[in-house]
């Protein structure tokens, strides 16, 4: 792929996203969660913008790589700033969701692109994300945006504030989905594992 190629405008998108995950982590650091939002918000929009424009661009394996190793590092950011989230209504370590939902949508994360750099490196080629896959982000990004929203008016109430509130139960549906997403990807692929080396 020629140089220009990766200065294409859905790539640029895709590396603004990148960049973007920067200030919303030390904003969330820092409990300003109106620009931390408004960050993770912009995020969320390129990556919708970033799959149009890649559609009439014409898409590119570098830059279907790319856009799911980013969307990985933004899910990541956000899941780990929700762990370690400090708050004197958080007592005796309770955490706004658990250390093991960030363990499995991570570790998900972590086997899914072990998979595709292997097949790179085997093949060449780019394993794009299936529509499962397309689901799990794109759920992700809107639960962690509506617990961005409520944090935003509601951080310090209880009624956010809590081991088990309302953050912890949307971010059920993402897990569910990334684990569902996961099993369908590592069977979609299964040849991968069975072929010769």
């Amino acid at each position: 792929m020629s140089s220009h190629q990766y200065f294409r405008l859905a790539n640029l998108l895709t590396f603004t996203r990148l960049l973007l995950t920067v200030p919303f982590f030390f904003f969330f650091r820092a409990k300003m969660m109106l620009p931390s939002a408004v960050c993770f918000g912009l995020a969320a929009i390129t990556d919708l913008l970033d799959g149009k424009i890649a559609r009439k661009e014409g898409i590119t394996e570098f830059g279907s790589f790319m856009d799911s190793i980013v969307d990985k590092v933004l899910v990541a950011t956000a899941l780990i700033s929700f762990c370690l989230f400090q708050h004197e209504l958080l007592v005796n370590n309770v955490r706004l969701i658990p250390i093991w939902m960030v363990v499995v949508i991570l570790g998900r994360e972590f086997v899914v692109t072990t998979v595709r750099i292997f097949v790179v490196a085997k093949n060449g080629d780019v394993i794009s994300a299936n529509k499962w896959g397309k689901y799990k982000t794109a759920t992700q990004l809107t639960i962690i945006t509506i617990s961005l929203v409520l944090l935003i008016f509601f951080i310090d109430t209880e009624f956010v504030i809590q081991q088990y509130g309302p953050i912890f139960f949307m971010m059920l549906l993402p897990v569910v989905l990334t684990v569902a997403s996961g099993i369908e990807f590592l069977y979609g692929n299964r040849k991968v594992f069975s072929a010769k080396t």
